[in-house]
């Protein structure tokens, strides 16, 4: 517990949002031996959108493609919540997805434990400080 605890992912609530079922499971196993709560993954965008827009949630991560669809539309939510998110994608970033999110990392699709883990923990660091700061949102 002390590593979950130094990596600011102890009790963080992150939602996966993912279609390709067994990268899904690795990121849920590798986010909760870190420390965090994981819901999900929820694999259609019928599926993630009531939990983008009802759950506590610490943070998001998010692939760019679930089928036919992008997950712009849960970037949005979560963004309108004010819930920090990462793009876990096999491919880069649409330009304009780029541009309405430059704040959100990406992780290029294969990625190691230890790189989710660590990009999950910075995003939920900078959120924390930013929030911290009178004024910031």
């Amino acid at each position: 517990m002390e590593a979950a605890a130094a990596n600011g992912l102890c009790e963080a609530l992150i939602l996966i949002v993912e279609d390709e079922i067994l990268i899904a499971l690795d990121i849920k196993s590798t986010l909760v031996d870190a420390g965090a709560e994981v819901i999900g993954p929820a694999t259609t965008l019928r599926s993630a959108t009531p939990i983008a827009l009802s759950e506590p949630l610490s943070a998001a991560t998010l692939d760019v493609q679930l089928g036919r669809e992008t997950t712009d539309a849960i970037a949005a939510i979560l963004s309108e919540r004010d819930i920090p998110f990462l793009f876990y994608t096999g491919q880069a970033l649409p330009r304009d997805m780029r541009a309405r999110w430059p704040q959100s990392p990406v992780i290029i699709k294969p990625a190691s434990q230890n790189a989710i883990v660590a990009a999950m923990a910075e995003l939920l660091g900078r959120h924390r400080a930013a929030k911290s700061i009178p004024g910031a949102r």
